[in-house]
């Protein structure tokens, strides 16, 4: 069993939080990620290695399997990895992992899913430099996460939550009965951007709100902005509530994104 770093990892999310239960909500996302791989990964997905870091009970990794070669699923959280999806498909694994020391060798993975993880791990920087390791050259992370700069904190949807220091942010959770602490620790669009820039960056989150098909829901918090013209939209990216990325990483030594690589939509 892996052991956690000193800072430990999240626990009893899983049991707290019921949209990681939600199943409909889950599949939704599940497709949004398997249209954009589609559209930008540039090879084959069909033979395609793929590692979803912080699976949680699973639904998004089993509904991308058919899509994909070899699958498997790692969270730390054990109790959500007991509801993950069991079946006699030997392409899709589930394992408890520890993604501060991934249990992968070097250059793996062809794809990594890394959806609303970075801000429940022990060390961002640490995960990150992980997802690199085990990735092939060429390979690519679909990646999305919230924004510090929105001020309605995602995760319990109380505002300026994540703007607090920590031992007042647990009195607001512990005030509104929602908790005893606060663990997640977001990041700003700039603050991502240094978190992943050994990849080249091609940020999809204008994309999404602007041309995401209707099964995929939009979320209703971004609706209004379809309303708006496009130059105006592409400002606002950096304070939208959450970013939608896919990260490449380069075939080549790469010394940072570049002005075309991170455009929004």
């Amino acid at each position: 069993m892996a052991t956690p770093p000193s800072r430990g990892y999240q626990t009893a999310f899983y049991d707290q939080h019921e949209g990681v239960r939600d199943l409909e909500g889950r599949k939704r996302k599940a497709r949004k990620i398997a249209a954009v791989l589609r559209e930008h990964a540039g090879f084959a997905l069909e033979t395609a290695t793929c590692l979803d870091v912080g699976c949680s009970s699973g639904i998004i990794t089993a509904e991308l399997a058919p899509l994909l070669g070899r699958v498997l699923g790692g969270d730390f959280d054990l109790p959500a990895l007991r509801h993950a999806p069991r079946g006699a498909d030997k392409d899709l694994m589930f394992s408890q992992i520890d993604a501060m020391r991934l249990p992968i060798g070097d250059g793996a993975i062809d794809i990594v899913i890394c959806a609303q993880v970075y801000e429940h791990v022990p060390d961002a920087e640490q995960l990150a430099a992980e997802i690199y390791r085990v990735l092939r050259p060429g390979g690519v992370v679909f990646f999305s996460g919230p924004n510090w700069t929105y001020p309605i904190e995602p995760h319990y949807f109380l505002p300026f939550l994540h703007w607090l220091p920590a031992q007042l942010a647990g009195g607001y959770l512990r005030l509104f009965g929602r908790g005893d602490s606060y663990y997640e620790r977001s990041r700003s669009w700039w603050g991502l951007k240094k978190l992943w820039s050994r990849f080249k960056i091609r940020d999809l989150t204008l994309e999404l709100v602007l041309h995401r098909p209707d099964d995929l829901t939009l979320d209703k918090r971004l609706a209004w902005m379809r309303a708006l013209p496009v130059p105006l939209l592409r400002t606002l990216v950096p304070l939208m509530p959450n970013f939608n990325w896919i990260l490449h990483k380069p075939t080549e030594p790469w010394l940072g994104n570049d002005k075309s690589a991170d455009i929004p939509g």
